[in-house]
């Protein structure tokens, strides 16, 4: 997995600026536009809003699964940002959407933080949770760590401690998903020095593929961040 494209461009997607679409995820308000007088417009509540109809054939819901599953917490696993943290998520995690969105967010929990995971650790967690029919750099996440130290685009200072919480965060699953392989999309916001930032944070697009009996990633991308913004769901818990 490289993080950056021919165009110098990351592959996986940071954080979203001022200048553009904001996701506010740290005062308990989503944001999908700021104004010219610098007002922004709110365009979502804090209560969960399903973003898709279940699809024909037995496929996922937008919003989730059923009553019968708990809905998302955003902190399956555990509040530690380690390895054996995302491998408990991944032995816990259901069968289900809920289940998907859960690994989806320990995983981009344990991921995008500094100081980065040691290399052993990363090769440890690829080994582990990428998809069999993942691109091959797209597994490498130890080169991908080694090619891109700031993963944030600048949006933290070099040095900084940071990592990503999911409370107040978001989630939403993309229309066409399917019970084997689900499109999930996150925002979560950036812990920066051990305090919750109100202003920064990022999004990401996991695709999760159930294989040998687990939630594994294939593959990541950015969100339609007009419709997680305007749709997102929110964690019941977070961490």
């Amino acid at each position: 997995m490289r993080m950056y494209t021919k165009a110098g461009r990351s592959r996986w997607p940071y954080v979203i600026g001022a200048a553009v679409v904001v996701v506010a995820v740290a005062g308990g308000i989503v944001y999908s536009s700021t104004q010219p007088g610098g007002e922004p417009t709110a365009a979502a509540s804090s209560e969960p809003t399903p973003t898709a109809s279940a699809p024909s054939g037995g496929g996922s819901s937008g919003a989730g699964d059923s009553d019968e599953d708990l809905a998302p917490t955003g902190c399956l696993g555990g509040q530690e940002r380690t390895a054996d943290m995302v491998f408990a998520a991944q032995d816990s995690a259901k069968h289900t959407s809920y289940g998907a969105v859960e690994m989806a967010a320990s995983v981009y929990r344990w991921l995008w933080q500094s100081p980065h995971p040691v290399e052993a650790e990363a090769n440890a967690v690829s080994g582990e949770i990428m998809a069999k029919s993942a691109n091959e750099s797209f597994k490498d996440l130890a080169a991908s760590y080694s090619a891109t130290p700031d993963m944030t685009g600048g949006q933290v200072a070099e040095d900084t401690p940071y990592h990503l919480s999911t409370t107040n965060g978001l989630w939403s699953i993309t229309e066409g998903s399917t019970g084997d392989q689900v499109e999930v999309n996150l925002a979560a916001g950036y812990v920066i020095n051990g305090e919750l930032s109100s202003s920064k944070s990022a999004v990401i697009s996991m695709t999760m593929v159930w294989e040998a009996d687990s939630w594994h990633l294939l593959s990541g991308g950015t969100p339609d961040q007009d419709k997680l913004a305007a749709g997102g769901n929110r964690f019941t818990g977070g961490c």
